[in-house]
């Protein structure tokens, strides 16, 4: 009896071997990784704008807020609220643009309202005879400054040196940005800048406003005659105060046909995302902004003024030499004949652009011309360069706008006397080309003073469009 219960233990040991076996032969070797809680989510865009403000030298806490996200919200954040202005007046702001991904930055400034606000006695006694809505004055003596700024508050350039033989270098110029008053525009109309872009930036090389990087416009206003004279850039953000004015005012000049007048602006920045957008423009063309003349009768001509100028300096950070800095000697008939080389080079004949601190990008100027070119089939007109003998290829950018204020890209590029076509731009028709030197400073002498302009010629303008 003991044995068969010994043999029937042995047994069911066996048996619980046996499925312990089992259980182990028929598993496998396995592992399990799991990423949990994928996600996609959009990044975040937004553009935050703070501002400092000057009235008459005393920080102005209306017009000054920190960085914000929200500037139209109740109550809208304001560049300009002043509503006691007396001739003499002038302000200072710096504005400071904040975003979390590298984006484009255009500024729209649009004049809302320019009224008289009736005649007083000394307004009528002075000559005013236009009261009412739209006939105010004071849009067209309050001046604007607008400047790429570093954050101190004052409009700075590279200083010049005296020997011809040293070259400035570790100095960057800031950019004066086309402004004036605000009397310029019509009521209603708009004038776009762009900040950067994908043809320019106004803080330096062509890529767009950086991610978690401050970039700053100083912007200046006078109530009366003004001088805009530049400092010695310092190298860096030095925060400097209202001490150091960036504008001189002076209103003793004035009369009191601006009294009760006011005028009211917009101004609106845009920001656009970089990435997939390599090609915005704050300009793009407008194709049909105007229609194309069916029957024009060709009147040919020459640049017949000058509405801006910006000379920059020669390769060896000095002035480019006053027979040289006149801009109406690019008015007119060349002196030059288009050909590779002109020699000899009449002296006082043409307007050298100047090199920038950069090695490419240097001066520039702004012509109008009294008979609009047309875009019409082939080249509608030719720039002329003066060179004496052999020598690097000088270069520059045009640009061709209707109302001085939008440009639209003709070429990039224009090597000496080249022959251009106006509908490369989009436009059926220009009263204004602006000439920028794009030339290779690294390829002159020292005493050179880039592309040297001698003249405009246009093969079919016309009579000016309203």
């Amino acid at each position: 009896m003991i044995r068969i219960r010994k043999i029937l233990k042995s047994l069911l040991l066996l048996g619980i071997i046996g499925l312990v076996a089992f259980s182990v032969t028929n598993a496998f070797f396995s592992d399990t990784e799991t990423s949990k809680d994928n996600l996609f989510q959009a990044g975040e865009f937004d553009l935050g704008i703070d501002n400092h403000s000057y009235y008459n030298g005393v920080l102005n806490p209306e017009t000054t807020w920190r960085v914000d996200y929200n500037i139209e919200d109740a109550p809208p954040r304001q560049f300009f609220n002043f509503l006691d202005l007396k001739p003499g007046d002038w302000g200072e702001d710096t504005i400071s643009f904040h975003v979390q991904n590298e984006a484009w930055l255009c500024a729209d400034v649009k004049l809302t309202s320019d009224d008289d606000n009736g005649i007083n006695e000394p307004e009528g006694l002075d000559g005013d005879t236009t009261g009412g809505v739209g006939e105010g004055e004071l849009a067209d003596v309050v001046k604007f400054y607008w400047w790429a700024d570093d954050g101190d508050n004052v409009f700075e350039i590279c200083e010049r040196t005296d020997d011809p033989e040293l070259e400035v270098v570790d100095c960057q110029n800031e950019v004066l940005l086309p402004a004036g008053p605000l009397g310029n525009l019509k009521v209603g109309e708009s004038a776009t800048i762009a900040l950067a872009d994908s043809q320019a930036n106004i803080w330096g090389g062509t890529n767009g406003l950086p991610a978690d990087e401050v970039k700053f416009v100083g912007k200046a206003w006078c109530f009366g005659d003004t001088k805009f004279e530049p400092y010695i850039q310092d190298g860096g953000n030095q925060q400097s105060g209202p001490d150091d004015r960036p504008v001189t005012c002076d209103g003793s000049q004035l009369d009191n046909q601006t009294q009760t007048d006011g005028f009211t602006l917009d101004i609106a920045f845009r920001a656009v995302q970089k990435r997939h957008n390599e090609g915005f423009l704050c300009n793009p063309p407008e194709v049909t902004v105007t229609p194309r003349p069916t029957e024009v009768a060709c009147i040919p001509g020459y640049a017949t003024g000058v509405a801006s100028s910006a000379q920059g300096l020669r390769k060896n950070g000095t002035a480019v030499l006053l027979d040289r800095s006149d801009p109406t000697d690019a008015l007119g008939a060349p002196q030059s004949t288009g050909t590779p080389s002109d020699t000899p080079v009449v002296a006082g004949s043409f307007f050298s652009l100047g090199f920038g601190t950069g090695n490419v990008g240097g001066g520039n100027i702004v012509l109008t011309f009294a008979n609009p070119i047309v875009d019409l089939a082939g080249f509608d007109f030719r720039v002329f360069e003066v060179t004496g003998g052999t020598y690097p290829d000088e270069k520059i950018k045009v640009e061709a706008s209707q109302n001085g204020v939008n440009f639209f890209d003709v070429t990039p590029i224009a090597t000496r006397d080249q022959f251009m076509d106006l509908g490369t731009s989009g436009l059926a028709w220009a009263s204004h080309l602006r000439i920028t030197d794009q030339s290779d400073k690294s390829l002159f002498e020292l005493t050179a003073d880039a592309y040297d302009l001698d003249g405009v010629q246009t093969f079919c303008g016309t009579v000016p469009f309203d």
